[in-house]
């Protein structure tokens, strides 16, 4: 808190706080230092006070790995819903390399300890590696992560001049708000497979954590046939997730194309996600004239497959063959045995 400022002498009077820690490390006189620290810590939390008792419980965790003092890797993971019972980890990150323990042992030891340290609510955790990341592939399949389906992201980076200063028109295309919302959710869950619906365990609170500006719907005698949301999976990039139903047909695909364009002419920074097995709708970006810019495996780590997974001659089998309902594309990814987690 900021009491007092002197213009005269520029000395700026604030209450002790845990910010200070350096001024106090440079103090000549350590023999009251103990008190410092302590007023310190008592002052910032009671700043934190109002924060802490409007702040909803969370599984917003940063794991991070130490050794010999210094900061080498680190891991951030959060929730997908609001009920927090799916976390999306994120790919880990290596800051500094050491002799003690290979990258590859980093990055499981990183994922396992972001595993242990959620709580019992949660029920399944999400990895999204590109398909050539062998190493995290590998890692987090040793970990009991299953592949479950490849998405492909899109971008307009090889057409920059293309939509530039360009005027579209989207009539067909309505918003999403509070009378289409139920709908929507519906049409979100039926383009799932029975496992994703159960792993992303998605309400009509996510639904609107998934909207913005660029977010709608087109419809046909009222029934929705393609959506655009905001894909939650991604922290620090503008991706969205566009689902072609079945009564998706060519009578939209003018006005679509002109919606994704209208999107790009926005921002060109944009990504749009799609599931590498719907191939009519890749083949519809293309020739939209975007550009593949990635494909990823989408890894789960589910507590049904957990429970299924229980004799060792389990271990290597696919989704397909452990729940029945899944047929993940792509290559074989390597298999091993997973280990123990506790």
């Amino acid at each position: 808190m900021l009491f007092k400022k002197n213009p005269n002498n520029n000395i700026i009077f604030e209450e002790l706080h845990i910010r200070h820690l350096n001024l106090l490390i440079d103090l000549k006189n350590h023999k009251g230092n103990n008190w410092f620290y302590k007023m310190a810590l008592i002052s910032t939390f009671e700043d934190l006070k109002i924060f802490l008792v409007n702040l909803e419980k969370n599984k917003n965790k940063c794991i991070i790995a130490i050794q010999n003092n210094k900061l080498i890797g680190y891991v951030y993971t959060y929730p997908l819903n609001e009920k927090k019972t799916c976390l999306k980890i994120n790919v880990p990150k290596i800051i500094y390399e050491n002799n003690s323990l290979s990258n590859r042992d980093l990055i499981k030891k990183l994922i396992k300890n972001s595993i242990i340290l959620t709580d019992l609510r949660t029920s399944s955790w999400i990895i999204y590696s590109d398909i050539h990341n062998n190493e995290l592939i590998s890692c987090s399949r040793e970990l009991g992560f299953q592949p479950l389906q490849e998405i492909t992201l899109w971008s307009n980076k090889n057409n920059i001049n293309d939509f530039k200063n360009k005027k579209f028109t989207t009539k067909k295309f309505s918003k999403i708000n509070k009378n289409n919302i139920k709908k929507v959710l519906n049409f979100v869950r039926s383009n799932e497979s029975i496992l994703i619906r159960n792993i992303l365990d998605l309400e009509i609170e996510d639904i609107y954590r998934m909207i913005d500006k660029n977010c709608g719907v087109y419809t046909s005698c009222e029934e929705i046939n393609f959506c655009i949301l905001r894909d939650m999976g991604y922290e620090n990039d503008n991706v969205y997730l566009l689902l072609g139903g079945l009564c998706w047909d060519e009578r939209i695909n003018s006005a679509l194309r002109n919606k994704i364009k209208d999107i790009l002419n926005n921002d060109n920074n944009i990504y749009f996600k799609t599931y590498s097995s719907n191939e009519t709708l890749n083949a519809f970006l293309v020739e939209s004239n975007l550009t593949t810019t990635s494909q990823e495996i989408i890894l789960v780590r589910n507590t049904l497959i957990k429970r299924e997974v229980k004799s060792i001659n389990q271990i290597n089998k696919s989704i397909e063959n452990i729940i029945g309902k899944i047929n993940p594309q792509g290559n074989a990814y390597p298999s091993p045995s997973p280990i123990k987690l506790k």
